[in-house]
């Protein structure tokens, strides 16, 4: 009886006030058994009645079902309308965007280079509209077998470590391009002057595609929307220069798809330098199969890391997302868990790191960012 009324707690804990749609009962029993693509991660802070993972999905669905009612204007989110109209929608985008296509992807490339304040040359990007994605490329589970030799047993403890703070930057990844897919608003008029139903078509496809990871468990299973490449290609003065290669089927998703490409270029500084190491991360921290969650769970971790950064120095997030992606694991666990649990300590963390960012900067740290002296992806394969 006591554990039925515990897990009824955790049931009722699970949702917000005002909430009354449920997120699928497997994915609450994946939550409760803490089965996630986070699962082993030392980054979160002691529970109470729920988990931390609990209340950031808390925190993320309720931020969901709002935006989905709004977009559909329900009283409550109905799933079935959800998933029969998405594709619909996304036919009805593509059908729009077709004759528009080089300048949607131009629009979603100078959007891009406006949130990360991208000097001109850093990166190179490549967007290209299409339905033709496919997954070919990336594994659909962790490599087994990876033949890496290691120097002792030393570094294969910290390569596991490496492997868990990876998981957790794909995860902030996700949550990073998921806080600008909804960014076409910025852009209302000039969708409007393709087609006046546009940028609602966009609201309505983006909020029900937000919704499906909720309320369909195996989301790695249906039809990919985008995907994204990052590669390196040395420049005419030997410098290695960031391509990042991005496609999607429509224009909200190909913001998000170049956003992961920018976001994963700075994650290459939490890499270790050992390209053995390295390798294994990779391979270990790096699959399709963890995707969903990484969406499910990355945009609340994401805002957290957001929220901890001083409002006047917010245009130093993706720097100091770097510094604290290069942190060791032990550090970067201890820094994550006072950023998840809101702490006084994370924003004392935090602002030393903005105020180290502030003495440091000149002209090139963007370039020095972007990894100029740093290992490049393609050295890894």
């Amino acid at each position: 009886m006591v554990k039925n009324n515990k897990k009824q707690i955790n049931e009722n804990s699970l949702y917000s006030e005002g909430i009354t749609e449920r997120i699928n009962s497997k994915l609450e029993e994946n939550l409760r058994e803490n089965n996630h693509s986070l699962s082993g991660c030392d980054i979160f802070p002691q529970g109470d009645i729920i988990s931390s993972e609990m209340k950031l999905i808390r925190e993320r669905f309720k931020e969901v079902v709002k935006r989905c009612r709004e977009a559909f204007n329900m009283e409550h989110v109905d799933n079935i309308t959800i998933i029969k109209e998405q594709m619909n929608l996304v036919m009805d985008a593509m059908k729009m965007e077709s004759e528009h296509k080089e300048v949607l992807e131009q629009m979603a490339i100078e959007m891009v280079v406006e949130e990360f304040d991208i000097p001109e040359g850093s990166i190179v990007f490549e967007a290209k509209l299409t339905s033709n994605i496919d997954s070919s490329g990336i594994n659909e589970t962790p490599i087994e077998n990876l033949d890496e030799e290691f120097n002792d047993h030393d570094e294969i403890v910290n390569a596991n470590a490496e492997v868990h703070k990876r998981r957790v930057l794909n995860a902030m990844t996700q949550g990073a391009s998921k806080s600008v897919n909804h960014m076409f608003h910025m852009k209302h008029d000039e969708l409007s002057d393709i087609n006046d139903t546009l940028p609602n078509t966009y609201k309505k496809m983006m909020s029900a595609a937000d919704m499906m990871y909720y309320i369909i468990p195996d989301m790695d299973k249906g039809i990919r929307g985008g995907k994204c490449e990052t590669e390196y290609n040395q420049d005419e003065d030997g410098v290695n220069v960031p391509v990042v290669k991005a496609k999607a089927m429509v224009f909200p998703v190909l913001i998000h798809e170049l956003c992961k490409g920018v976001m994963e270029v700075l994650s290459t500084h939490g890499l270790p330098i050992e390209e053995n190491v390295a390798n294994y991360v990779i391979g270990k921290a790096d699959f399709l199969q963890a995707e969903p969650w990484d969406m499910r769970l990355g945009p609340a971790i994401w805002r957290r890391f957001c929220d901890a950064i001083p409002a006047e120095d917010f245009n130093l997030k993706h720097q100091v997302y770097v510094d604290v992606a290069s942190m060791k694991p032990n550090e970067f666990n201890h820094l994550m868990k006072e950023i998840i649990g809101k702490t006084k300590k994370s924003k004392l963390i935090i602002g030393e790191i903005v105020e180290n960012i502030k003495k440091e900067m000149t002209e090139d740290d963007f370039n020095e960012t972007m990894g100029d002296d740093h290992f490049t992806l393609d050295e890894l394969y």
